[in-house]
Parts: C-alpha cells; structure tokens; sequence
C-alpha cells in the first residue's frame, strides 16, 4: 500500500467517479448513499440534492460527512475526506447552475443538459464538505 500525494489525490479526484457518501444515524448504522460531486482543493466537495431527503435532514442535523471514492480496476485506489458538512437551499438559477455543471460532468453536455432540463422542480440544497480528514491508498 502507498499513500498518494496531494497532486495524485486531486488528480484522483478530478475523474468521474461515483462516490458513496456517509452520514451519522442515531440508534442505526451511518447512511450511505452513492452521490455525484464535484470538487476543487479552494471549496471542498459540492453535492446536489434536493432538500428535504434523508441526507439533507441527517447533515443539517448532525453537520459532518465522509465521503469515499474509489477505483475498482488494478491498481486499486480509494480516497475518503470527512469533515463539516454546510447545507444551503439553493435558488432556482444557483439550482440550475450546481446541478447542470454536475450532470454535465458525469453524462457529458447533451445528456447531462437534458438530465437537468427535466430534473424534478423541487427545493434542492447543495452540500459543501470541506474535508479536515484524508486518507488515501494505492493498493496492487
């Protein structure tokens, strides 16, 4: 096992992978849930969703995530980030704006514009996870 540097973390990061995010439960194991995101050193990890879910209340309430990303192909690689969790409702053009540039991200313009075209109409929050807490491995 090697763990990466900084440069090969944020390289790591910067392709599109799925991630899982977990969240603290009372009286039940954490909630995990595979989420997009996207991500730059400055901000930390954005995420969309909408507002009212059971990620948004268990953040709102408790304020702290993990997020893991992970590579399934030789050489196996994963990076996890915890840290504090901000919860916003977004405005209709900031909705627009978050969820859009993620879609295109992950679907590539033509779909990712029509996956945000047809989104549902509901309040969305963008979660911010500012990672204090790393640890990343290169394994095989």
């Amino acid at each position: 096992m090697a763990e990466m540097n900084v440069n090969e973390r944020e390289s790591f990061l910067s392709e599109v992978r799925v991630a899982v995010l977990a969240i603290e439960r009372d009286d039940k194991g954490p909630l995990c849930a595979p989420i997009w995101y996207r991500y730059s050193s400055d901000v930390g990890f954005e995420i969309a969703m909408a507002y009212d879910s059971a990620k948004s209340v268990l953040l709102r309430r408790h304020g702290v995530a993990t997020i893991c990303v992970q590579d399934e192909q030789l050489p196996y690689r994963y990076v996890t980030a915890e840290g504090e969790a901000l919860v916003e409702l977004m405005t209709r053009e900031e909705r627009d704006d978050v969820l859009r540039d993620i879609a295109i991200r992950y679907l590539g313009p033509e779909l990712g514009n029509q996956y945000a075209d047809a989104f549902p109409g509901h309040d969305e929050a963008k979660v911010t996870v500012k990672p204090r807490r790393w640890r990343s491995d290169v394994l095989g």
